[in-house]
């Protein structure tokens, strides 16, 4: 009795050592990195849109599946860096700002000068000693103002230069996301070539997969209504038996978003069907929000595996029914 508890100790435990949700250590580098750029005292408030892109990166890299992770990791450290670089670059433009108050101060102080000199001069026999004092002083004045001048034209360099690599590192960011693009519509187009139908108990299903949609959206991606033959054949295929469109997601957002949004991609899929030529009297399309999951929502890849559309042939009722 007492070897039959312990065995079912520990069956409990690895239970539940296998459901606690691995740490993604990259998330949490990258995070880590925009705090402290959100912390330093210098650049805290600085470049407020590079930020939010930089942090909206990190979130798609920690929603991103297996085959876009390296892009998208990629994608948000350079986001990182763009806007690390951008807030140094403000704190050049406004340190710039500062020398061009003291530039203008300095030169309305040497013009001020330069007045008191003038009436000196007028009275140059009696006030000749003080006519020298003043002179010196604008020479002073002046070598000021080009010191100044010197720091000032410093910082437009070094603003400029900053303000280069930004660009040439948001060109190049740009070209790294056209590359994604590019190689998701293939990946895309692909996975819609090889779909296949599986018997469930209710008839013949196929799965659409969440990458058919863009992020958080109902309509289906370009590249997706353009390949969905593979579905029009499976379902025409079945005669005028009837088709259950399922849309489902994941447990990410509020329920009711999360039902809204299963049920108008179904929707869309049932239009785009329709549109291809199938009897719409044949298509009934519902949404099943988050309640219904395949895999685990406490991984990116489950989470991935949750966010599908099922188009379910039903098998027709026999005569006795």
């Amino acid at each position: 009795m007492m070897r039959a508890m312990v065995l079912w100790m520990a069956v409990l435990l690895l239970a539940g050592c296998a459901n606690t949700p691995k740490r993604d250590l990259e998330v949490e580098r990258l995070r880590a990195t925009l705090a402290a750029l959100d912390k330093d005292p210098a650049l805290a408030s600085l470049a407020p849109a590079e930020r939010l892109q930089a942090r909206q990166a990190v979130d798609a890299l920690e929603m991103a599946g297996k085959s876009e992770r390296a892009a998208r990791q990629y994608v948000a450290e350079r986001r990182l860096e763009i806007a690390r670089v951008a807030a140094q670059a403000e704190l050049a433009r406004d340190r710039l700002q500062q020398l061009e108050r003291e530039r203008d101060r300095i030169l309305l102080e040497a013009t001020r000068r330069d007045a008191e000199r003038n009436r000196a001069e007028a009275e140059r026999l009696r006030l000749q000693s003080l006519a020298r004092a003043e002179e010196a002083a604008r020479a002073l004045e002046e070598a000021r103002a080009a010191r100044v001048e010197s720091e000032l034209s410093s910082a437009e360099a070094e603003a400029a230069r900053r303000l280069a690599e930004a660009q040439a590192a948001e060109a190049e960011l740009a070209k790294r996301e056209a590359e994604l693009a590019a190689a998701a519509a293939e990946s895309l187009r692909l996975q819609l070539q090889a779909l296949s139908a599986r018997r469930e108990a209710r008839g013949q299903v196929m799965t659409l997969s969440g990458d058919a949609f863009n992020v958080g959206q109902a309509s289906l991606r370009p590249e997706a209504r353009a390949n969905l033959a593979r579905v029009v054949e499976f379902v025409q295929a079945a005669g005028q038996a009837p088709v259950l469109i399922e849309g489902h997601t994941d447990d990410r957002g509020s329920a009711n978003l999360n039902q809204v949004l299963s049920q108008r991609r179904a929707e869309a899929v049932r239009q785009a069907l329709i549109e291809e030529g199938v009897d719409p009297g044949r298509l009934t399309a519902v949404g099943l929000g988050e309640d219904h999951p395949v895999a685990d929502n406490a991984t990116a890849e489950g989470r991935a595996r949750n966010r599908r559309v099922d188009i379910i042939v039903l098998d027709r009722p026999s005569a006795q029914e």
